[in-house]
C-alpha cells in the first residue's frame, strides 16, 4: 500500500512540475552610478563608451563589461 502511494506522489508531481513556466522577473535599467575604491564618480561629465562581450567558459556564460571615456578633443 505504501509503495502504491509513493508511485502516486512521484507521479503527481511528475505531472506538476512538467505544466509549471518559470518567468524570471528581470527589468534592466540604464542607470550607471560609477564607483572606483568606494569613491562616486557621479560628477564626471563627458562621453562614456560602454562595450560588452559575452563569451562561454567552463559551460558558464560570462558578460564583460568594458566602460571608457572617451577623450574630448
Amino acid at each position: 500500500m505504501k509503495k502504491n502511494i509513493l508511485i502516486l506522489l512521484v507521479f503527481v508531481l511528475t505531472l506538476t512540475s512538467c505544466s509549471l513556466d518559470v518567468k524570471p522577473n528581470v527589468e534592466v535599467k540604464n542607470d550607471i552610478h560609477l564607483t572606483i575604491d568606494g569613491e562616486n564618480l557621479e560628477g564626471l561629465l563627458g562621453e562614456w563608451i560602454i562595450t560588452s562581450e559575452e563569451m562561454d567558459k567552463d559551460g558558464k556564460e560570462i558578460i564583460i563589461i568594458r566602460i571608457e571615456k572617451k577623450e574630448i578633443n
